[in-house]
């Protein structure tokens, strides 16, 4: 019986304990939303009253301390509001937090945690002074600032965890996941916390296998003794890539569709004895391949090498037992220089790129006229420029990709060249004219020899308009 009793009572104690933790909990919660909504009609004395409750009912609660720090900052207490932010940061870690810190430090006069100053291989003013320029770029977002900041910094000193935590953190906004999970784990072996293990954790399963064992690796080694310097790249190092670009324009072949129209009018007008049939390009492929050199920061400029294939126009007139074949095969090449600006930070920018442009232009001409060929080559050179809009994405530290659009103006005539005619074996200098009148062929290859016809011009190829397509770039 007696144990009856003592089973009974410990039943309505625990059961008693458990609803006055309960009944804590939510009034804990309670004050917190009444403090919230009189921090948000900015009525911060009171809304410090009932935040103070809910911490006193529930000294776990770190949305309540969050609403008290920041109603201590409001009334610019910003002593209390510092202590209320680290409760924060010790209670639910996050960089925003560690941010805000910082800046209340700034307004106090800078004043930094005593694990900020330890070790170090030089003066600790020297490495204190570049810790405390890359937190600046990296609050301001300036991360590729803030990641040479921070790896100037790792050179004077390599045991400071809030130094690998930032450098973690910018190298994860830089999109270079590979060496942010080496940096945060570092950080996590000199202070492991399980919101840290737990993050470091989940950006290592996102690396592709061969990343996840150079990163283990590199964290057996530290946890070795052995020093780990992470670099991107050698301090002051001038950056280079290769870049390719592929895209689709859309050429302005005026005159060969003039000579298209003719010749159709031409056969039309023979009352039914003639054909015509022509075959005209309106699309070519662009492929581009760029050495780039990285000048500044967010500033490239580039050597543009490209080929376009225009394409082939063709055509067949056929009368009687007569057929005469005219080919014109056009190829287009680009060189030039392409200076790039990146805006933004992070890892997806966007850019706008602008540069003048030379283009060899050539067009390889065939005249059959029942299997008896006339060939010539006639070349021409147009000078022109181009201007990019695009977006950069950042997959690994040394890779981006994305979609540009590239508006150029490029237009040549004058194409001169050698005319071949074996039949009559002949080989002489002609340049390509087109004629007016809705004459066919309208398109014709005039001896120098020769005066051009009245009012003909110089056949003209004009490849300007707009290219869209897609980049990717490799740096090294």
């Amino acid at each position: 019986m007696k144990i009856v009793k003592i089973v009974c009572r410990f039943s309505v104690t625990a059961f008693l304990l458990l609803l006055a933790v309960g009944v804590q909990a939510q009034t804990s919660d309670v004050y917190y939303q009444a403090g919230l909504k009189l921090y948000s009609s900015q009525d911060y004395s009171r809304a410090l009253q009932y935040f103070g409750a809910a911490i006193k009912l529930d000294p776990q609660n770190a949305a309540a301390y969050q609403g008290r720090g920041n109603c201590y900052y409001a009334k610019a207490d910003y002593a209390d509001a510092l202590q209320d932010y680290r409760q924060v940061q010790q209670l639910r870690p996050s960089p925003e937090i560690n941010q805000f810190i910082d800046r209340i430090q700034a307004k106090m006069g800078g004043a930094s945690s005593p694990d900020m100053m330890a070790g170090g291989n030089s003066s600790a003013g020297d490495y204190q002074g570049l810790f405390e320029k890359g937190k600046l770029d990296f609050q301001s977002k300036q991360y590729t600032a803030a990641a040479k900041d921070f790896e100037t910094a790792l050179q004077k000193n390599h045991t400071d965890y809030n130094l690998f935590y930032y450098l973690g953190l910018t190298y994860k906004f830089l999109g270079d996941l590979k060496n942010a999970t080496l940096a945060l784990g570092l950080a996590n072996q000199i202070k492991s916390t399980p919101q840290l293990s737990s993050y470091v954790k989940s950006n290592r399963l996102k690396l592709s296998q061969d990343d996840r064992d150079w990163v283990d690796q590199q964290l057996s080694a530290a946890a070795g003794g052995k020093e780990i310097n992470l670099h991107t790249r050698p301090a002051n190092a001038t950056d280079y890539a290769l870049r390719l670009e592929g895209g689709v324009a859309f050429p302005n072949l005026t005159d060969f569709t003039a000579e298209a129209n003719n010749g159709t009018t031409f056969a039309l007008a023979q009352n039914g004895s003639a054909s015509y049939n022509a075959s005209e390009p309106n699309m070519a492929a662009y492929l581009g391949f760029e050495p780039v050199v990285n000048l500044a920061q967010d500033i490239e400029l580039g050597f543009v090498v490209a080929v376009m294939p225009v394409g082939t126009f063709s055509e067949q007139y056929s009368q009687g037992g007569t057929t005469t074949t005219n080919s014109y095969e056009i190829t287009a090449y680009e060189l030039g220089l392409n200076l790039r600006w990146l805006i933004g930070e992070g890892p997806v920018k966007f850019f706008i790129a602008a540069g003048p442009l030379l283009a060899p232009i050539s067009i390889n001409y065939s005249n059959v006229v029942n299997d008896v060929p006339i060939n010539g080559n006639f070349t021409s050179w147009a000078f022109g420029g181009q201007v990019q809009l695009g977006v950069d994405f950042h997959v690994l530290g040394n890779i981006s990709f994305g979609p540009l659009v590239t508006l150029q103006a490029v237009s040549a005539n004058n194409f001169s060249g050698d005319l071949i005619d074996n039949a009559n074996n002949l080989d002489i200098n002609a340049t390509l004219y087109t004629l007016p009148n809705g004459q066919w062929p309208s398109i014709k290859p005039i001896p120098s020899s020769q005066t051009p016809p009245s009012g003909a011009s110089p056949t003209n190829v004009d490849l300007s308009g707009i290219v869209p397509g897609i980049h990717l770039s490799m740096f090294f």
